[in-house]
């Protein structure tokens, strides 16, 4: 893992400057959302931003291919076990929201001994790929479920059985599928599926992250979620969800996936964005 480390470093360089989309949405992003932040900083921001976008591109062996004992024993003491038992003693579903932060996908085999949690995941237009994805995805016993009809059936019955559930809230949603909130001051367009089984179900919400501690280590860190969430306005809801998104970026905003183009789709009249 330290190896990864240190070729995270030259290749994320040479990333940075051969990959100019992804560069330019960096810099677009990082500019609406720390427009205060000396360009210097924001610069260095992207570019270390881009060195942890390659180490999850070098871990993914790690993530599809080491046996679980291995992979366990890269993580730290998790952190904020507080507030995942607040949340599980209330004896209700609970939505767990885990962003695009650190290794995410490292995350799902660390989640996997700690707690029981079906994981919704929106499928990709590859079959192919897609079906190699949940496969590795699965390898320890993790349950999947698409982001389809079916697929949401049964995470209301999950939740009504006081299970865990666990959303990706932080992508762009299909049209009719969100609304838009800020995300740090910047008009976006959200995802109203969490709050929305918030409102149906009365279940609990919490944030969950990756996060890297150094020297190839990582720490699962539970952070809670704004009151506002449990909102029965639903756009309340949504940008209390968002304002947890930023809680979750501010433990190291370098760890976050600064190339998505997040603010891809404008409400009626604005320019484009990117």
């Amino acid at each position: 893992m330290r190896l990864l480390g240190l070729l995270s470093y030259p290749i994320g360089q040479l990333y940075w400057h051969l990959a100019g989309n992804k560069r330019r949405s960096t810099q677009k992003n990082l500019a609406a959302c720390y427009p205060d932040m000396p360009a210097g900083q924001r610069d260095r921001l992207g570019r270390n931003s881009t060195r942890c976008y390659i180490m999850n591109a070098l871990e993914a062996g790690v993530c599809w291919y080491w046996p679980e004992r291995d992979i366990l024993s890269l993580f730290d003491e998790p952190s904020g076990m507080g507030h995942l038992e607040n949340v599980r003693a209330s004896g209700q579903g609970v939505v767990l929201l885990i962003p695009h932060f650190g290794n995410w996908e490292l995350m799902n085999h660390g989640l996997n001994q700690l707690i029981d949690v079906v994981a919704l995941y929106k499928p990709g237009r590859m079959a192919d790929v897609n079906a190699t994805l949940v496969k590795k995805r699965r390898r320890f016993g993790a349950e999947m479920v698409p982001a389809s009809r079916s697929g949401l059936k049964l995470i209301l019955e999950r939740l009504g059985s006081s299970k865990m559930v666990q959303i990706l809230p932080d992508q762009e949603p299909s049209a009719g599928e969100g609304c838009y909130v800020p995300l740090f001051g910047v008009a976006a367009l959200t995802g109203v599926l969490a709050s929305r089984l918030i409102q149906r179900t009365a279940c609990k919400a919490l944030f969950a992250v990756c996060r890297r501690t150094g020297r190839g280590r990582h720490q699962i860190q539970f952070l809670p979620v704004d009151e506002e969430i449990y909102s029965d306005d639903l756009e309340i809801s949504v940008a209390a969800l968002n304002r947890g998104v930023e809680d979750c970026i501010a433990i190291d905003p370098t760890q976050y996936l600064w190339a998505y183009k997040r603010f891809r789709t404008r409400p009626p009249g604005e320019p484009e964005f990117y």
